[in-house]
């Protein structure tokens, strides 16, 4: 039996290519883990000195690292990568088995701040976006790697986003999350950015209410947190969106309610 040897080892797309060659019998590639590899790679978050090695047997089978050799080849990249040669085939099946990352583990790793509560606001303020979703349709939930980039493209804004939600959670008596407050805001934002700080501000904090709406939202939603019984998730969403569009075109009602069975989800307007 030969001895394990560690190299450190510029892996060119060529090198990869090499390696892969005798990748056969390997797990699945994984889409989102390889796209969450090669936008580490090309935006220049990848970390080379972590001590994982890519792992290749004495009959040179790829046992770990295929998604990073794969990375290599499809950015055109070359890395620094440590090396493991030389390592008995019968390991293959206890290698690489842990749990995979969710989002909040890339944030964390990105060293990103609120890293619990950002792929979260993200991901409500997506669901938003495709009001399909409620409407029996499949709505297609981004990668890690690809709420990754997206909070990359507005960073400012989503750590803006993320330090208030977190304040009106607090003021709120912890009634919603800040996922769901903060995907809001952020919904909304993009339609009036300062009746958008106005409506939650008010919603969450009660304080200088200018339509009644708010009222019978705060209500419904603290009635909802001593129930026993939840709302669902679509008629929240709904009754908010609801209250929205009337507080935007200060109107004057008596009653807030959705009828799943006879109204469409509603849009936000401004």
């Amino acid at each position: 039996m030969k001895p394990i040897k560690f190299i450190k080892q510029l892996v060119t797309p060529e090198i990869a290519k090499n390696y892969l060659l005798n990748n056969y019998g390997n797990r699945r590639v994984s889409p989102p883990r390889l796209l969450m590899y090669c936008d580490d790679i090309l935006n220049g978050r990848w970390k080379e000195d972590t001590g994982e090695c890519i792992k290749i047997s004495v009959t040179q089978k790829v046992i770990d690292g295929q998604h990073r050799l794969l990375a290599i080849v499809k950015t055109g990249i070359a890395l620094n990568l440590h090396i493991a040669l030389d390592v008995n085939d019968d390991v293959f099946d206890v290698v690489d088995t842990g749990k995979s990352r969710n989002a909040t583990d890339v944030f964390k790793i990105a060293n990103i701040k609120f890293e619990n509560s950002i792929p979260s606001i993200i991901s409500t303020y997506n669901i938003l976006l495709d009001n399909r979703k409620f409407g029996g349709q499949i709505h297609k939930s981004k990668t890690n790697a690809m709420l990754l980039e997206q909070y990359y493209e507005n960073e400012l804004f989503w750590q803006n986003v993320a330090k208030k939600s977190h304040n009106w959670y607090l003021s709120f008596a912890k009634i919603l999350t800040p996922s769901f407050i903060g995907g809001f805001f952020a919904y909304f934002y993009q339609l009036d950015k300062n009746k958008a700080t106005d409506f939650i501000n008010q919603l969450t904090t009660g304080i200088a209410i200018e339509n009644d709406v708010i009222t019978l939202l705060r209500n419904k939603l603290m009635q909802d947190k001593m129930s026993q019984r939840k709302m669902p998730s679509n008629l929240k969403m709904a009754l908010v969106i609801k209250a929205w569009n009337i507080f935007v075109k200060n109107k004057a009602i008596k009653q807030l309610k959705f009828d799943a069975l006879r109204e469409e989800f509603p849009t936000a307007t401004n």
